[in-house]
């Protein structure tokens, strides 16, 4: 018979396991690396859309200089942007605004002016997405990039957040009164639960729960945002959503002291607009009731 292995050195070597595994696990919350896993920018240059007139490519900075990039899209029915309230697009995680423009597409021809960019490493825009706070800062930047113009109306200023976006939009809304009504798509209440959800199910089951409490801070929370908002926001979220629940979008509704849920059965993460178009027309009538004040005679919904 062979000798069996020393007890004493097997306990040393589980400890000592288990010693690494605790310090890899504090390593990577105090370096934030797993938030970087939140984001899938594609950097790269773009050409404005063909299918809209006088589209501006507008170039900016963050306030810690880094170099970003959006398209001014003006109203396609006026005849100047003045006369049209505008829309900030804060858009979602993967890809750039070339891919993003298509949930907002319809507004220009609507009547609206449409304001979309890119964070940092997203698109044109220089540096990389590492954490929330770069996000939310380029986004408050955005904001004052439209606030600089003088062919705007400053005081119909909306906002239009899909997924990530309407968690960092909101909490630029918190602290900017300019902003006075927003469109929520699929939009999450707080970075750690949602974490949990990805890795455990909704609700999240136990292992969910413990990884994205020891990985992932949840400064910045979403659904504290939102509760600190007395403007209306209108948040639109589909049952089938596997990306981020449903109840998700029901917190930050029940958060909201002026937000309503639209619920639509069925619905995924990022197909609300294409499988549901009655979304189309219910962003057009709130922001004509907010920003507008009525319809334009000659907008197309």
């Amino acid at each position: 018979m062979g000798k069996r292995p020393n007890r004493s050195k097997r306990r040393v070597f589980r400890r000592g396991l288990c010693l690494v595994m605790a310090i890899s696990v504090i390593l990577l919350w105090l370096t934030g690396y797993m938030e970087t896993l939140f984001y899938h920018p594609t950097p790269g240059t773009m050409t404005p859309p063909p299918n809209f007139r006088n589209v501006e490519s507008i170039t900016f900075f963050s306030e810690d200089g880094t170099k970003l990039h959006g398209w001014f899209i003006p109203a396609q029915n006026q005849a100047s942007p003045s006369e049209a309230a505008t829309i900030l697009h804060v858009h979602g995680n993967a890809g750039n605004i070339e891919s993003h423009i298509w949930f907002t597409e319809y507004l220009p021809q609507a009547d609206f002016n449409l304001f979309i960019f890119d964070y940092r490493g997203y698109g044109q825009s220089e540096g990389s997405a590492r954490s929330r706070k770069p996000l939310i800062d380029d986004t408050n930047a955005a904001l004052e990039a439209l606030l600089a113009r003088q062919d705007i109306d400053h005081s119909r200023i909306g906002m239009y957040g899909q997924s990530l976006g309407g968690a960092i939009g909101l909490n630029v809304m918190a602290q900017r009164p300019e902003i006075k009504a927003a469109v929520l798509e699929s939009s999450f209440a707080s970075w750690r639960e949602v974490a949990a959800s990805a890795v455990g199910g909704d609700p999240p089951n136990i292992l969910g729960r413990g990884l994205a409490r020891l990985l992932i801070k949840d400064s910045h929370k979403p659904v504290y945002a939102i509760s600190r908002i007395d403007m209306p926001i209108l948040i639109f979220h589909g049952s089938n959503d596997s990306l981020v629940p449903i109840s998700h979008g029901r917190r930050l509704a029940d958060a909201g002291p002026m937000a309503e849920l639209v619920e639509f059965e069925g619905g995924e993460h990022n197909s609300l607009r294409a499988t549901h178009a009655e979304l189309e027309s219910l962003t057009i009538e709130f922001f004509y009731k907010h920003l507008q004040g009525k319809r334009l005679e000659n907008a197309e919904p």
